[in-house]
């Protein structure tokens, strides 16, 4: 697909590259490899990566299987606390590399 029909198409690719509907599409699954420490280990295909434990479903444990499901969602509302946080910081940041 080229990018010009990639942005009319606004379909995001999948793993081989592809572009997918979304629609009528079996969520893929994903496997639980391990639990430790608060994170669950998780298998995609090939792809292997790590997420906090709070966000796997109430009984997902090593060796289960899960259907991976999100979906898209406006942006919390902004609260004064967060704005004003984020204003400071961005007041204080120059763009450069950060010093450890």
């Amino acid at each position: 697909m080229s990018p010009k029909t990639e942005k009319k198409s606004g379909k995001k690719p999948d793993e081989r590259g592809e572009r997918s509907s979304g629609a009528n599409e079996t969520p893929p699954l994903l496997f639980v490899d391990a639990v430790e420490n608060g994170r669950a280990h998780l298998l995609l295909g090939r792809d292997a990566f790590d997420v906090p434990v709070a966000l796997l479903p109430r009984g997902a444990r090593e060796g289960s299987w899960l259907r991976w499901s999100l979906a898209l969602a406006p942006a919390p509302p902004d609260d004064e606390q967060g704005a004003a946080l984020r204003a400071k910081l961005g007041r204080g940041d120059d763009g450069g590399d950060i010093d450890l």
